[in-house]
């Protein structure tokens, strides 16, 4: 029994030392549980703050946005009605996971407040859960950079553990990870929050002060085992940076959507991405309008001229479609001498579809990773289209497939 009390007594001595340290390093206050107290820190910035040069809320959630994320269409969303969240943890795994900071962005009386919710200890996890519930019954949608994945799923295993209910997926949530990939995939070597502050938002994180995401779960760790709370308080910064620029993406992600742009061309936006956003909601005019422009602006990359000869084909508009496909044809684009020679073909232009099929068989055997399948059909093709060249007597020609 004495072992015991020496035990607890120990425990209780740690925590306060840990307590103390985190005062000392970080400004803020602790929650008024007796046991297990929370560290809170609060800090504003005013409506107008600009980060990276961008408003931290966008003029509005165009419909491109609302439709792609299955948000309300008729929702008129205000400020008031968001919460940003950002967790950091002790791993990547869902399984055993700890969420021992839950940073929270929202604007409340014409402000943007970053809060954070600290564990000085992971005992405290239990009452790390009150504020998020108080905020997120007064918010409608929730704004996060990978939270389906992550936050999301982290937050529910710790509440299922703590037996504590708060339906997370109740709130409508824009994942911005999603669409950032969907915007910047072909432009960026990762779409990583960090990557994209730095090639999008022309953000350079500051060494002295901020830490990389990868060293969060150690940090952590360290500050429990030593109490040495000054690489703590970096975690602080980096958590703060992670909300403030996730809001900022937020805004100029919905500010950039509308097309044309008010403000002029953006050349941190890819608008051929844009384009096919546009395409995949089923507005295929404004794609095609996007494209256009795009091509009118001397941008020949050969992927933008086949897009827009398949919008054109859909339209049944071949003479279109074929100048779009010849374009990106010149410029070596396999699939679309494909499709120029399919249209050739049908208007019995032989010569000029071979060309083109024969073409696009050296460019497909030239690759390091071959589609067989695509080489059977383009073989099959220039046959046929030799044969029609110099049918044999009595010899029946094989019909065109489409």
């Amino acid at each position: 029994m004495d072992m015991d009390k020496d035990r607890d007594l120990f425990g209780t001595e740690i925590k306060q030392m840990l307590r103390e340290s985190i005062s000392r390093a970080v400004t803020g206050y602790f929650s008024k549980h007796a046991d297990d107290p929370v560290f809170y820190t609060r800090e504003a910035y005013p409506m107008k703050t600009r980060i990276e040069d961008l408003p931290l809320y966008p003029k509005s959630i165009p419909e491109i946005i609302r439709s792609w994320a299955n948000l309300g269409r008729e929702t008129l969303y205000k400020p008031e009605d968001v919460l940003v969240l950002d967790l950091e943890t002790t791993g990547l795994g869902r399984s055993g996971t700890l969420a021992f900071m839950i940073g929270l962005g929202y604007f409340e009386a014409g402000e943007f407040w970053v809060e954070q919710i600290f564990l000085p200890d992971p005992d405290a996890e239990e009452h790390s859960f009150e504020r998020l519930q108080e905020l997120m019954q007064s918010r409608s949608l929730l704004i996060t950079f990978n939270g389906k994945s992550f936050d999301v799923p982290v937050l529910e295993g710790r509440l299922l553990y703590h037996q504590i209910w708060l339906d997370l997926r109740a709130m409508e949530h824009l994942d911005l990870l999603h669409i950032a990939r969907r915007l910047w995939k072909r432009k960026l070597p990762s779409c990583a929050l960090e990557s994209i502050e730095f090639y999008i938002l022309s953000h350079i994180r500051d060494k002295e002060l901020d830490i990389s995401g990868g060293d969060v779960p150690q940090t952590y760790f360290h500050f429990l085992t030593t109490g040495e709370a000054e690489s703590i308080r970096r975690v602080f910064v980096h958590n703060q940076h992670d909300i403030l620029h996730t809001a900022a993406l937020f805004a100029l992600i919905c500010d950039s959507c509308q097309y044309p742009p008010e403000g002029g061309m953006d050349s941190r936006i890819d608008y051929h991405a844009l384009a096919l956003l546009y395409q995949s909601q089923g507005h295929e005019e404004l794609a095609r309008r996007i494209l256009v422009d795009m091509l009118a602006r001397g941008e020949l990359r050969p992927e933008i001229a086949h897009d827009l000869g398949i919008i054109y084909k859909r339209a049944k508009e071949a003479e279109d479609a074929l100048a779009s496909f010849e374009i990106a044809a010149s410029l070596d684009h396999s699939l679309s001498l494909i499709e120029a020679a399919k249209i050739l073909e049908k208007r019995k232009d032989f010569t000029k579809a071979l060309k083109y099929s024969q073409r696009a068989m050296f460019l497909s055997n030239g690759r390091y990773l071959q589609n067989h399948k695509q080489l059977a059909e383009i073989q099959k093709r220039v046959d046929r289209l030799q044969k029609k060249l110099s049918p044999q007597p009595g010899q029946p020609i094989e019909p065109e497939s489409s």
